[in-house]
């Protein structure tokens, strides 16, 4: 009895995984991830200088958004990230369109005052929750707001650097970025709008470099 032969299939394009050949000759990765390359942006300012890094970060960051890498409460809340004043950015999704001067400034603190008469901790995801199922809470969100200034209560700002850099620790481990180093990156959020600001650390000095030696004091003659 024959065996027919095998014939080979064509490859499915329906199937969305990219393939890239990466690392060592030969090496070959396959990663599912909205049709995502390994792309291997380098963020290790050392390597790449400032400017490309910081351009790296915010491109990962928009990628990570697009196919929900954070696993965090990131993407509820924050709408995209773009390099301004030498730091990456990162806005929050009700203050998108506010800039930079003092206008600007301006209506990202009246929008926070809107805000706060809402309810408790608006921004957060949690707050948003809240206050779409229970409506306005105009004197709790007063009363929350002097807690979290005085920190007696804990608030959302507070968990966003631990959750960028879970974002950027995933986006390393997919081959997104390579250099992530979270000793190198200042992460904090601002004062007004809750926009997420990522900077440059400025590098350590080696030991003894900039200390001024005072001169050798002779001793007393006897």
């Amino acid at each position: 009895m024959s065996t027919p032969e095998s014939t080979p299939q064509a490859p499915n394009a329906d199937v969305p995984v990219g393939v890239a050949i990466v690392g060592e000759p030969g090496t070959v990765t396959a990663r599912r991830a909205g049709g995502l390359r390994d792309l291997a942006l380098e963020v290790d300012p050392k390597k790449v200088g400032d400017d490309a890094a910081l351009q790296h970060l915010a491109k990962a960051v928009n990628i990570a958004f697009q196919t929900d890498y954070g696993e965090n409460y990131l993407e509820a809340v924050y709408q995209a990230a773009i390099v301004r004043r030498g730091a990456v950015t990162i806005v929050h999704r009700e203050y998108f369109g506010y800039g930079d001067t003092w206008f600007g400034q301006l209506g990202r603190l009246i929008r926070s005052l809107e805000l706060t008469m809402e309810g408790p901790d608006p921004a957060s995801p949690e707050g948003r929750a809240a206050i779409a199922e229970k409506g306005p809470r105009s004197i709790r969100g007063l009363l929350n707001l002097i807690g979290r200034k005085l920190d007696l209560a804990s608030e959302y700002e507070d968990r966003v650097p631990a959750y960028v850099e879970q974002m950027f620790d995933r986006l390393e481990a997919s081959g997104i970025i390579v250099g992530w180093d979270r000793d190198d990156w200042e992460i904090a959020t601002t004062t007004i709008g809750l926009d997420i600001r990522i900077s440059r650390k400025a590098p350590a000095r080696p030991a003894g470099e900039g200390e001024e030696i005072s001169p050798a004091i002779p001793p007393p003659k006897r």
